[in-house]
């Protein structure tokens, strides 16, 4: 295991760190139908050993995709100046915030 471990931060680098409810939510990347995601992590999946991408949405929605579908084209990444989203309110719930999107030109 530690064999692919050290693969996969040599392919993708240092994971994100983990995220706390009380970080304000920033998109990362952009669906080509233009819905916001943030990835959180990346992954195996346990039944085959895939790479993953664990990711969510703006709603609290957490999902996870197959590495190869994610990176193919059909997400396009943000940089930190495209979109910001900001945390409004109290945490509602477990993996659920409100949150406003702020569009900058």
């Amino acid at each position: 295991m530690s064999g692919l471990r050290a693969l996969l931060s040599r392919v993708w680098g240092p994971a994100p760190h983990a995220i706390t409810s009380d970080q304000a939510w920033q998109a990362t990347h952009r669906h080509k139908k233009g819905g916001l995601y943030r990835v959180i992590h990346h992954g195996v999946l346990e039944a085959d050993r895939s790479a993953v991408v664990i990711y969510d949405d703006p709603d609290g929605t957490v999902w996870v995709r197959d590495h190869a579908e994610f990176y193919d084209g059909r997400f396009a990444p943000l940089d930190d100046t495209t979109v910001q989203t900001r945390a409004r309110g109290p945490d509602p719930g477990p993996g659920r915030m409100e949150r406003d999107v702020v569009w900058q030109d």
